[in-house]
């Protein structure tokens, strides 16, 4: 295998296990799942709020000619690599934290309950975001643009303190 067919296979394989998108065949993006620790909540609440969540994105590059730029984001939160970063590579990866102001909440009436210790304790939700991938190419002195964009999954785990977890009362 040469050094441009390795990329490609391991975006491939990442592919078929994570979600991806595609435009042209130009970029595709794909994304691992994110996941998220949260605490219960009380029951007459109905939406999830989520911490600040990381996601690793990998993209797959075609130039017709040289990648300029190629830039990702998922809502607020981008980052750019530029030209140096992208000579001769036909992938890329990043990681975006995202914070907590920038992803909507979750909502689920039967998750991490803090008075039903029955309800779920664990619940996938995809498109609560979307990643988006942006490849700028140049060719002499022609310039074109590729996007592509899929949407993400959050893992959501509950995490409940069991009384031995408990920190005791502080001493008044």
């Amino acid at each position: 295998m040469n050094d441009k067919q390795v990329p490609i296979l391991a975006l491939f394989i990442a592919a078929i296990a994570t979600p991806c998108a595609y435009a042209d065949g130009s970029v595709m993006v794909a994304a691992q799942q994110a996941e998220a620790i949260v605490a219960p909540r009380a029951p007459d609440l109905k939406l999830v709020n989520l911490p600040a969540l990381d996601f690793r994105l990998r993209a797959s590059l075609s130039c017709p000619g040289n990648a300029e730029s190629l830039t990702l984001s998922v809502a607020d939160t981008v980052t750019t690599l530029d030209r140096d970063d992208l000579s001769e590579q036909t992938s890329a990866e990043a990681l975006l934290r995202v914070p907590a102001q920038q992803i909507a909440l979750a909502a689920s009436s039967h998750f991490c309950l803090a008075e039903d210790p029955a309800s779920a304790d664990e619940l996938t939700v995809a498109g609560l975001v979307t990643a988006h991938a942006s490849l700028r190419c140049s060719d002499e002195d022609r310039w074109s643009a590729h996007f592509a964009s899929v949407p993400l999954e959050v893992r959501l785990v509950c995490v409940r303190q069991t009384v031995e977890d408990q920190e005791p009362p502080l001493e008044r």
